[in-house]
């Protein structure tokens, strides 16, 4: 018994020396070893396997975006905040490789052994940085967990350093290498990636390994570049060793790729390998209805017969109406679009409200009404389509456009239409409207309960998305959708998704109103009564114009034929007033029409209707001057000289005529658009150049010659702002007025209002010896639009040992941000190898602001400015400020809603009693710059 204790004894006795002399600071090869061997298992074999599980998740239950090109893996999608973000929290992993660094990381260099000094392998051997032997690989799942995080700077910097520092491990350096490529490839670095993969030979990748990450690399880099084709041979290699949840990612996106590029056949086949390699039922759809937009056939018979059957089946419910969009998109493509129509609308009563596959059906149903010029009828579906898409969407900014046109004209054409239906039935006899208007109450009553019947069906379908979401699921993800509750602290007009769900809410409610005063005073809560119109016929909620008298509608039921007995005009001030609506709808109906969407031939339908209706309107006028233009262009001088003698005859002293009888009248309205262009021009050299006078000559000049010039708020926009440089704060306040309530719609009105909202808060304008490129206000940093700068003055505590900020404040108008983030970002990796430091863009007005986080104190601060000061690779553009400020300081600018002057100033105060540590600017130079 005692000898046995004896020999335990001894054994714990040797344990505890050897583990005593397995320091780090000692360097010999059992201390290596059994470093090696702790780093291993018991620090990196934890991190390592929660890397790989959340990996694993991330990729099976991320949801792609169909409706765009999916990223190759979803970490890439973390760039892109307009994209769905993936799920998987690597923080662990992080934490597991730091600590490995930190406590396991052996720096001592050996003790020299003789003999041995004139070995090239041992002399080499002793140049190391770090001699760990197994340290290199909780390096590399530092950098691998940082990309998957989204932290791309933070892993490219990482991957930078073991590329430097562990030169003896060739294929270490060369995975290192590669996935900096990749970093630098999402973070759109295209030249830095391309030059790390250029110099990668294929002696470089002496594994499978290797050669499937040079694949992927180099298809991140092709897909972030803006050329995705050429990524397609890369991807082809890559998804033949890809994990089961990225095989169907990849397959599609080759579809894709092969769709862009041409080549449907080989489109059509990997979308049915992303078919068949889909683990989820949504996946599965997917792909299965990009493969039937890429069917070559003239018969779909066979392809429609398919979709059809997949309808049927209870698993595919979730997913009818991306069947019948597809199935609506086969018959679009050949040219059937009734058929087409049939199905879109059978999309659509399968879709709940709000989901982003809708907004594609309804694109696609309101492109077929849209090139049937069945504008009122395309209008609800590009209006509700523009709210349910996102807004990354190819070509999103141009549907919106044609939504906002279609808009404006749905409103005149459902005047027109309504009014011109409650005159014919206020024309019938009182039996005959009350049948009609009973006639219409029947059809008003069936279709409320197919509405509510409808609503009943949205919300068993909105109870159960929600109820999937809550439940874990073998289906994977709920799909993402475009719209997004306002939580952000922007302003609701901010937020494209939330205002155009409200707009479209708005029309759905109370019809397409327009922009003015009592909107509300005209009851357009129910549709047109049953009588055909002569024009198009698919009433919405319109306009009825009553006196006040007969506004005061004795029922409110809308089932009640009183109801609607109340809402005619049967007095002749009401009828007058409808007919001054269909005038005027009209007149600006064929204007939209002509200007907007070129359509010539239905232009001139409502305006012959306008002249023949009522020959004496008060449109007459620019009537024939637009149709005489509109011919004109259009090539039919005939007709042009037809409405040229109308009104030559008719309005012989207007300002038309004058142009048009003078005998250079004709060259010069046909010389007008080059000629305003090249006065423009000139106007604006003269602007940039200083030279005011001839700016103000230019505007006097537009007003005598070219009074109706399209350009004519940018004449005098750049005249109101050359009068900041002359100081006078009168006409530039006077002239931006006269912008804004003369040409509302004008591109330069939104600015001219911003100015002149910041004149009626009492802003000062800086004038300067220059013509500014944008007014440069003393700008609060505040996220309230409103906000101005505290009453009470500017306090700040100026402590050194606090931490610390970094900041470049720059206009953002005058200096290209992204080019300053890429040169910052530079400069912190190439001079700071371990310190990692955080990047920040904030934008206030016109002010840019860059900030540098990651300093504990002044000291620390003030070292990182003189580095960047020193660094010969880095220029400080001309109008960024440097200020160097503590987070504390910081933090009360943005709560009082300061600005950086009102803090420089405080500095200069300061400055006579203490130490200065944050170094001030001169004070002209500040307020030009700030």
């Amino acid at each position: 018994m005692t000898c046995s204790r004896l020999y335990i004894l001894v054994i714990a006795v040797t344990a505890a020396m050897l583990l005593s002399g397995c320091s780090t600071r000692k360097n010999t090869a059992a201390n290596r070893n059994y470093q090696a061997f702790i780093t291993r298992y018991n620090i990196y074999y934890n991190g390592d396997e929660h890397y790989k599980s959340t990996l694993e998740a991330m990729e099976r239950d991320y949801a792609d975006d169909y409706s765009r090109l999916l990223p190759l893996h979803p970490a890439d999608a973390r760039r892109d905040p307009m994209s769905p973000q993936p799920s998987g929290d690597f923080t662990r992993s992080i934490e597991k490789a730091q600590k490995a660094i930190e406590l396991r990381s052996i720096k001592r260099r050996p003790a020299r052994k003789p003999g041995r000094s004139n070995d090239p392998a041992y002399r080499e051997w002793l140049k190391r940085e770090e001699y760990n032997p197994f340290l290199h690989n909780a390096w590399m799942m530092l950098g691998r967990s940082q990309y998957a995080s989204g932290d791309f700077t933070g892993a490219a910097a990482t991957f930078r350093y073991i590329a430097r520092h562990f030169s003896w491990l060739p294929e270490t350096v060369t995975e290192a290498k590669l996935w900096q490529a990749r970093c630098y490839s999402v973070l759109g670095w295209e030249f830095e990636a391309e030059s790390l993969l250029q110099g990668i030979t294929t002696d470089d990748l002496k594994s499978q390994q290797l050669e499937e990450l040079y694949d992927i690399a180099c298809a991140t880099r092709f897909l972030a570049s803006g050329n995705p084709e050429k990524a397609i041979p890369y991807i082809e290699k890559a998804v033949t060793k890809a994990s089961r949840w990225q095989k169907h990612r990849l397959y599609y996106l080759l579809g894709q790729l092969y769709s862009r590029a041409g080549d449907i056949s080989a489109a059509y086949n990997a979308f049915g390998k992303s078919t068949s390699s889909a683990t989820t039922n949504r996946a599965r759809i997917n792909a299965r209805v990009r493969q039937s937009e890429v069917y070559t056939s003239d018969d779909i018979t066979r392809e429609v017969k398919a979709l059809k059957r997949m309808t049927r089946f209870d698993s595919n419910s979730d997913y009818r109406g991306l069947l019948y969009y597809a199935i609506g998109n086969l018959y679009k493509s050949r040219g059937d679009t009734a058929q087409a129509v049939t199905n879109y609308r059978l999309s659509l009563e399968s879709q709940p409200e709000g989901n982003t596959d809708k907004g594609f059906t309804l694109l696609s149903l309101g492109d077929i009404y849209f090139k049937r010029k069945e504008y009122v009828k395309a209008q609800p579906c590009y209006a509700e389509a523009v709210a349910l898409l996102p807004t990354a969407y190819p070509g999103y900014d141009s549907i919106s456009r044609l939504s906002d046109i279609l808009d404006r004209l749905a409103v005149y054409i459902n005047n027109i239409n309504h009014n011109d239906s409650t005159l014919n039935l206020a024309d019938k006899p009182e039996e005959e409207r009350t049948a009609i208007i009973k006639a219409y109450i029947s059809q008003l009553k069936k279709r409320d309960k197919e509405q509510a019947e409808k609503a009943r069906r949205e919300e068993y379908f909105a109870d159960r998305q929600n109820g999937d979401a809550t439940a874990s699921s073998t289906d994977g993800a709920a799909a993402p959708t475009s719209f997004s509750l306002n939580n952000d602290d922007s302003w609701y007009f901010y937020n494209n998704a939330v205002r155009n769900a409200g707009r479209t809410e708005f029309q759905r409610r109370w019809g397409a109103r327009r922009l003015e005063d009592d909107w509300r005073r005209r009851d357009k809560s129910s549709s047109t009564l049953g009588v055909t119109s002569t024009d198009e016929t698919d009433y919405n909620d319109d306009d009825v114009t009553q006196s006040d008298d007969e506004r005061n509608v004795t029922s409110e039921n809308p089932y009640d034929v009183e109801y609607y007995m109340k809402q005619l005009p049967l007095t002749a001030e009401a009828q007058r007033r409808a007919n001054d609506i269909i005038q005027d709808g009209l007149y600006n109906a064929a204007l939209i029409l002509k200007d907007d969407l070129h359509d010539y031939s239905s232009a001139a339908r409502y305006w012959k209707r306008l002249l023949s209706r009522y020959p004496d309107n008060p449109y007459c006028i620019d009537a024939y001057y637009n149709m005489y233009m509109m011919y004109r262009r259009n090539g039919d001088m005939t007709q042009a000289e037809r409405y040229r003698s109308l009104l030559l005859d008719r309005f012989p002293e207007s300002r038309y005529a004058t142009a048009l009888r003078n005998p250079d009248g004709l060259e010069r309205m046909r010389d007008m658009a080059r000629r305003e262009e090249e006065l423009y021009g000139k106007a604006y050299s003269a602007y940039i150049g200083n030279r005011n006078e001839e700016v103000h000559e230019a505007l006097r000049t537009m007003k005598r010659d070219y009074p109706l010039s399209n350009l004519m708020p940018k004449f005098m926009f750049i005249d109101a702002l050359s009068y900041v440089t002359e100081n006078d704060a009168d006409r530039f306040k006077n002239t931006l007025k006269e912008i804004v309530d003369r040409y509302p719609d004008a591109d330069v009105t939104p600015v001219a209002s911003a100015y002149l909202a910041g004149l009626n808060q009492g802003r000062h304008i800086l004038s300067g010896a220059e013509n500014p490129r944008g007014i440069v206000w003393r700008q609060a940093l505040t996220a309230d639009s409103i906000a101005g700068s505290a009453d009470t003055p500017a306090e700040f505590e100026l402590n050194p040992d606090t931490p610390q900020l970094f900041i470049l404040a720059y206009p953002v108008d005058e200096v290209e941000a992204n080019q300053l983030l890429y040169n910052v970002a530079r400069h912190n990796f190439s001079s700071f190898v371990i310190k990692d430091f955080d990047l920040e863009c904030l934008n206030f007005g016109n002010i840019g602001l860059l900030i540098v986080k990651g300093f504990a104190n002044f000291d620390e601060l003030a070292h990182y400015r003189k580095v960047l000061d020193d660094d010969t690779s880095f220029t400080m553009p001309p109008k960024v400020t440097p200020v160097m400020i503590s987070v504390d300081d910081f933090n009360a600018l943005l709560r009082d809603g300061r600005s950086i002057d009102d803090y420089f100033k405080y500095v200069n105060e300061r400055a006579a009693d203490e130490p200065v540590t944050v170094p001030v600017p001169d004070n002209d130079e500040n307020d030009n710059e700030q």
